[in-house]
């Protein structure tokens, strides 16, 4: 009998503590949740569209790129050609990412070139814009690493301008 009572008395406080664990889960999510959205509400709209035309900026001064150019000229035509659909330029991570995502995030502005076909995306080319030292590179997959490349410095000012804010 006692045998009894005492494995019901474990089963009990086994259960009182499970629900209690629960609730202290319950309220930290909760806080967690509140905290999040006054951070989400704190990024105004005009930080966002800030953000976004720093990336644009930054995109642009890939897209002027002696390199880029010289990898996409008649790109559409070979992937068309190759049974594809288009091709294009895709930010996969950058400063500003850990607002959004934190698997976003990056001290460069990271990009792919790729190749859209039905089945499948290629990527191509990767390349990165590194923002203090203001230097764009392509990644060389061969030798594991960064390659400097030219590009239209003037655009720097106009991407420093945006930065400021």
């Amino acid at each position: 009998m006692k045998l009894i009572k005492l494995i019901a008395l474990l089963y009990l406080s086994i259960a009182v503590y499970s629900c209690h664990n629960k609730n202290i889960k319950k309220e930290d999510s909760v806080n967690y949740e509140i905290r999040n959205q006054t951070i989400d509400k704190s990024l105004s709209k005009e930080t966002e569209e800030n953000l976004q035309a720093i990336e644009l900026a930054v995109k642009e001064i890939l897209t002027t790129s002696p390199r880029y150019i010289k990898l996409t000229k008649g790109l559409q035509k070979k992937v068309v050609k190759n049974g594809g659909l288009y091709f294009g330029v895709f930010l996969q991570k950058s400063p500003q990412g850990g607002k959004q995502k934190e698997s976003n995030y990056s001290k460069t502005y990271d990009f792919r070139i790729y190749e859209m076909y039905e089945d499948r995306q290629l990527n191509t080319s990767r390349f990165s814009f590194n923002p203090e030292n203001k230097q764009l590179f392509e990644y060389d997959i061969a030798n594991d690493s960064l390659m400097p490349i030219e590009f239209d410095r003037t655009l720097l000012v106009k991407y420093d301008s945006l930065n400021k804010h």
